[in-house]
């Protein structure tokens, strides 16, 4: 049965290796987003004063015409964000006094730099239609070429020998044998945040997935899209209140609230639409609410991400969480850490998953050894007793030595 799952295990490495390996680099990359922008942009922060910020309608007349705005805790800069045809804008404010501190333009398909590793782990750096299968795909097939690794690498017998023959480098080191560790031991201790970071892919990439699961935990519901309500347009003449008072409002209801991010209404029968971030650096509690734009009147969206976090369903929770289980935000710093080690050594697989493969029964060129070959050897020498003067004793074990050595070379 082994030999069978070792077959698996080869061939399913093969056929998602290359995909695999950009998806781990660029994700390894991609989750340090946040601090590296912190450090490479001063602009994002201000000096904490002692005054009230401004109002949303006075950053947003500094700022000009804007589509969305963020307001963050203090010693943050506000963000403001224009989405128009000819490109993005982002203009950063000082939310005491509502001077410029930075204006970055972008035109249409000039990403940034995390933009760009981004759509290289979700799309490959091609058409969505395209990539993203592609993607999806190649991580379900790798989530297999996991459970087959594990299965090949499991011991028959768990015992000290066994967890130095299987989980640990051998020494001294040599080439080889090296590179066979490097995939078998890193492997299997990469192996249980490998399968995390594969299942919560999953439900971002195929549909079918993130629905069965969905319907699974939530006892046969069926998941909901994201959709937004509409504000009544037949208010339109009346007087629009400002987002000044909106905001007044939220800022009494969650008086610890880190970031108010605010989208604002494009349209006659468009809806303010409000994300409340409660902890810093995780997104999964966050409260996504909508507000009509004529009278303020709270109205209600449809899918998991939609309401209060509080009130959503075990099966919305778990859609919610996905994102920050799939970069480890949930569980800190630390946790994004072991994500991306766990990512380095997922990219690395492919590359020592081949280098330590090679030609086998009959197939291997002449004088070198194969794997089963090295280990059979090994396991015989590990074997043998302290030296024995008697000679009948030692020749059984020498002859079974002398044998396995010799069979690359029949």
């Amino acid at each position: 049965m082994k030999k069978l799952f070792s077959l698996l295990h080869r061939w399913l490495g093969l056929v998602s290796g290359l995909i695999v390996m950009v998806v781990c680099l660029t994700g390894s990359l991609y989750v340090f987003r946040d601090e590296v922008e912190a450090v490479c942009e001063p602009w994002r922060r201000v000096p904490v004063r002692d005054a009230e910020m401004l109002p949303p309608s006075a950053l947003l007349k500094a700022a000009g015409d804007a589509s969305a705005l963020t307001l963050d805790a203090a010693g943050e800069a506000a963000r403001l964000d224009a989405y128009t045809p000819q490109g993005t804008t982002t203009t950063y404010a000082d939310p005491y006094t509502g001077e410029v501190l930075k204006v970055i333009r972008r035109e249409p398909g000039d990403a940034g730099f995390f933009a760009f590793l981004l759509d290289g782990h979700r799309n490959l750096w091609l058409p969505r239609s395209i990539g993203g299968p592609l993607v999806s795909y190649a991580v379900l097939v790798f989530f297999l070429a996991l459970v087959t690794g594990l299965v090949v690498s499991w011991p028959k017998r768990w015992n000290r020998k066994a967890v130095q023959s299987h989980f640990t480098f051998h020494r001294p080191l040599r080439a080889a044998r090296f590179r066979l560790d490097l995939h078998n031991v890193l492997g299997f201790y990469a192996t249980l945040p490998l399968l995390v970071l594969c299942l919560t892919g999953l439900l971002f990439g195929l549909s079918w997935f993130s629905g069965g699961l969905y319907r699974l935990v939530s006892g046969g519901q069926v998941m909901q899209g994201y959709s937004l309500p509409s504000s009544d347009s037949t208010n339109a003449g009346a007087d629009t209140p400002s987002i000044d008072l909106l905001h007044a409002r939220l800022k009494a209801e969650e008086p610890d609230a880190v970031q108010f991010y605010y989208a604002l209404p494009q349209t006659a029968s468009g809806v303010y639409r409000v994300s409340i971030v409660h902890e810093r650096g995780s997104y999964y509690k966050q409260d996504n609410r909508f507000f009509d734009r004529y009278t303020l009147r709270e109205l209600q969206g449809t899918g998991p991400w939609a309401g209060r976090y509080t009130d959503a369903s075990p099966a919305d929770k778990m859609m919610r969480m996905n994102l920050d289980i799939h970069e480890g935000r949930i569980w800190g710093i630390w946790g994004k850490m072991l994500m991306c080690l766990a990512s380095l050594v997922g990219a690395s697989l492919p590359v020592t998953g081949t280098s330590c493969g090679g030609k086998r029964d009959g197939g291997k060129p002449k004088g070198q050894f194969c794997r089963p070959c090295i280990l059979e050897a090994e396991n015989t020498w590990r074997s043998l007793p302290p030296p024995e003067t008697n000679k009948a004793r030692m020749m059984p074990i020498l002859t079974s030595a002398s044998s396995a050595l010799a069979i690359p070379y029949i």
